[in-house]
């Protein structure tokens, strides 16, 4: 009879915790995954979402927010913000019409496409463009016509975040939905480069694609790679988001990882978080912020040593950092005020 005693008694100190600190059986993760409230830093923003691409988030009231912050103009109705450069807003709606305005809202050229826009930028030349369909092309809006246009066969859009294309010195680089690489020289139109990227059928598409230092840098869901007179480097890795910051590569994994290249597509630091749905990443004034869609931000220092863990609310829709804020559905978190010590 003691020793039934002595049992049930030991069970209910176990599972009442009196003489065992049970948190060390739970993932140091999961522990903390309800993270410290951050209510007091949160804003509700009032907006209906109306589109999402990589580059920006437009609203239904015309207004949109783009990396660097709110734009300065509210867009006609119907249309999304799709990229800007030196001034100038590239806008489109779902019909094929695009529209390029001045940052002061006047407009310098519009026309309507053979098919909708997937991704786009207006530059000093004119438009590069990307339409459904895979085919990729130039607008001269001074002439009012496309100077040039070439379809690939194959691709379609698996994933919203699609790379715009850029401009370099000598070429524009325009992704495809195939998973390719376009280069198209400024100078003369004539047949492009092409460089595959994307190395999964139906899982190509280009999600990242900018410049560090002399190279450009690009990313699939797969890989990133980096691409310069010196060749091509692959880092694979189950890309979950992507981001470049004084001269690093910063990028989320799908598996929970948090990681750090160099420039040569080396590891320099990196952490690991079981579990975590790892959807977007920023990095600011030192800081390393990773969300994960069921509603945690991890925030770390540049090296990784020291963390914390806040909750910000699951997304639904979409996730999406702008200037110091955090997007996510219905409001927007102040990352600056938070740390991670």
């Amino acid at each position: 009879m003691k020793r039934k005693t002595a049992i049930i008694l030991g069970a209910v100190m176990l599972f009442a915790g009196c003489e065992m600190d049970t948190t060390k059986l739970v993932p140091s993760f999961l522990k903390t995954s309800a993270g410290i409230s951050t209510s007091s830093y949160t804003q509700n923003i009032g907006k209906q979402v109306f589109n999402v691409i990589r580059d920006g988030v437009t609203f239904t009231d015309g207004s949109y927010i783009t990396p660097q912050g709110e734009g300065p103009i509210n867009l006609p109705k119907g249309y999304y913000y799709v990229s800007s450069s030196g001034g100038r807003i590239l806008a489109a709606d779902k019909l094929g019409n695009i529209l390029v305005l001045k940052s002061s809202g006047e407009e310098i050229a519009r026309t309507k496409l053979e098919a909708p826009l997937v991704t786009g930028l207006a530059y000093y030349g004119g438009i590069a463009y990307l339409l459904q369909g895979n085919r990729f092309g130039l607008y001269d809006p001074f002439k009012n016509k496309v100077i040039y246009q070439k379809e690939f066969a194959g691709g379609s859009v698996v994933d919203n975040r699609l790379a715009n294309p850029i401009v370099t010195q000598n070429f524009l680089a325009i992704p495809t939905l195939d998973g390719k690489l376009v280069f198209i020289s400024l100078h003369t139109y004539r047949a492009p480069s092409v460089l595959p990227v994307g190395t999964l059928k139906n899982y190509g598409n280009i999600i990242y694609l900018s410049t560090l230092g002399n190279k450009i840098v690009a990313a699939t869901p797969a890989n990133v790679i980096t691409v310069s007179s010196a060749g091509k480097q692959v880092f694979n890795a189950k890309v979950a988001d992507i981001t470049i910051h004084n001269g690093y590569i910063y990028l989320l994994t799908r598996d929970g990882m948090v990681i750090k290249l160099d420039s040569n597509l080396q590891i320099t630091e990196s952490k690991k978080f079981a579990y975590a749905d790892f959807a977007t990443i920023a990095v600011q004034d030192g800081k390393i912020y990773a969300f994960a869609k069921s509603g945690s931000l991890v925030v770390m220092d540049d090296n990784m040593k020291k963390h914390k863990v806040y909750s910000v609310g699951a997304a639904d829709n979409y996730s999406f950092v702008s200037a110091n804020w955090l997007y996510i559905d219905d409001r927007r978190v102040n990352l600056s005020a938070l740390n991670y010590e």
